[in-house]
């Protein structure tokens, strides 16, 4: 059950792919229904996906006191996945192509209030959202294992080869990631996520590759900007050099010298690398 005090929570933060990669736990799906009606609390009542209009405090009142309960309920939820299967079924909510901003039911479970027509109805849905989150931690790993065996950070690969490998794996998991989303103005947030762990799972420090990744993606971008090819490709590139080559810049920003790209690319350009015409959040 989860504890009143906030501060004495034990959930992970799951910074590194250590904390989810599938192949650390064993998980057997067929049972987390059983798991979960055996353990879980009594499920509350839903939360209206409407807020009460201004005037209506006895309605407000009520809106807080639900919201609260759901969110002690989905509290205790977490606390019995991560005792049950580990550290990785913290995110069991998290799972990508959530539409947050919308009173369309884009999720397989909501938060804030459960999405069922009866508590039985709701045991299945979270049920099924620990099995949609595990299935796309295991895609995220095979993913990963296409690309880490070339990956050579102890300096035994060349460095144009190095830059070439890292730069087709990051365009190819910044695709795989933004494709699931399907609010196309939070991006930033599960590319930052799966790019550090891609990073850590190659062998980087979790702290360096929050920076590097924060560097490239959160620093770069304002917020509800929806992330073009260009800009993918901008992403990969300057990524993979500063992981190949530490400290390096080569590539010049705005009017830093260089190239002009043309005016004609589509979806935005030119980039960063351009000087003739500057991106506003470049």
């Amino acid at each position: 059950m989860a504890t009143d005090d906030p501060a004495a929570k034990r959930w992970p933060s799951l910074g590194s792919w250590a904390d989810v990669d599938p192949a650390r736990y064993p998980f057997d799906p067929d049972g987390v229904l059983a798991v979960v009606r055996a353990l879980a609390p009594q499920v509350p009542p839903a939360v209206s996906p409407k807020m009460p209009l201004l005037g209506q405090p006895e309605a407000w009142d009520k809106y807080r006191a639900d919201r609260e309960l759901a969110a002690r309920w989905n509290d205790a939820i977490t606390d019995i996945f991560v005792d049950q299967y580990g550290d990785w079924a913290f995110g069991w909510h998290w799972s990508p192509g959530v539409d947050d901003y919308s009173d369309e039911l884009t999720r397989t479970w909501d938060f804030w209030r459960p999405i069922s027509t009866s508590p039985e109805e709701s045991l299945r849905l979270v049920a099924a959202a620990l099995v949609e989150w595990r299935r796309w931690l295991e895609e995220l790993a095979e993913r990963f294992d296409r690309f880490l065996p070339a990956l050579r950070i102890d300096g035994s690969a060349g460095r144009d080869d190095l830059v070439a490998v890292w730069e087709a794996a990051i365009t190819h998991l910044l695709i795989g990631t933004v494709s699931r989303i399907e609010d196309e103005d939070g991006w930033q947030g599960w590319c930052h996520r799966v790019l550090t762990w891609f990073l850590t799972a190659a062998g980087l420090p979790q702290e360096r590759s929050e920076m590097l990744v924060g560097s490239a993606v959160d620093a770069r971008f304002d917020g509800w900007v929806a992330l073009t090819r260009a800009d993918i490709a901008d992403i990969a590139e300057r990524l993979a050099r500063e992981i190949a080559e530490p400290g390096n810049r080569a590539i010049p920003r705005t009017g830093q010298g260089g190239d002009d790209w043309p005016d004609t690319w589509p979806d935005g350009w030119p980039s960063w690398r351009a000087t003739n015409l500057p991106r506003p959040h470049s």
